[in-house]
């Protein structure tokens, strides 16, 4: 158990003590979330690249295109395939790489400060109660998640804590469909034996006594 360390002071109480930090692998898988990004590209450069082998196979020397070798605008698509199918990994871990995470003996805490070229994208803290503390198993082998809250749970600070969600509320979009309530954790560490350890007796220091 520490103290409260340099960057966290102005976020956690004085008598608040942080018990564990900790940050997300950033290395690219196949299971995370840019899986979308990847097919989505990779089907798009398939088809061009068809459709450029198709063009060259069946031309009979009078396409001008062809003839004059410009293909300016199906090389274009390609690199917009390509940038597409690259956008998620890269996104994602440019989100890992600016993600802090740091448990105290009242709550977990996920600050996110992603940087583009030393430029800050975006910069947010939240918190959350510790609940229902699961280990799962994460994209990456040997590292775990640690689950301990939900999403409806969030707090977020704006010169002090608030609450995102009114209690009791689950979280909706102003779509067609509802956003699932879902379960959040400690990403991609190591030691997740240990955090979900001490999660649990944040949780159970947290219950009224009866």
């Amino acid at each position: 158990m520490t103290t409260a360390q340099e960057g966290w002071e102005r976020f956690i109480s004085a008598d608040e003590a942080i018990l564990w930090q900790g940050r997300p692998d950033p290395r690219m898988s196949w299971r995370g979330g840019e899986n979308a990004t990847l097919l989505i590209g990779g089907f798009a450069v398939a088809v061009i690249a068809f459709l450029t082998w198709e063009a060259w196979y069946y031309d009979d020397g009078t396409d001008p295109i062809l003839a004059d070798g410009d293909l300016t605008g199906l090389m274009i698509l390609l690199v917009l395939g390509v940038a597409l199918a690259a956008i998620g990994p890269l996104v994602m871990a440019m989100v890992r790489r600016g993600t802090w995470y740091a448990l105290t003996n009242r709550r977990a805490v996920i600050a996110h400060r992603p940087t583009v070229f030393g430029l800050v994208v975006y910069q947010g803290l939240d918190c959350y109660p510790i609940s229902e503390v699961e280990v799962v198993p994460s994209d990456l082998p040997g590292l775990e998640t640690v689950n301990f809250a939900r999403l409806s749970e969030r707090m977020t600070f704006d010169e002090g804590w608030r609450r995102v969600t009114p209690p009791g509320a689950r979280p909706v979009s102003s779509g067609k469909w509802p956003r699932r309530d879902r379960r959040v954790g400690f990403e991609r560490i190591a030691d997740a034996g240990l955090v979900a350890e001490l999660c649990r007796k944040v949780e159970a220091a947290s219950r009224p006594a009866s």
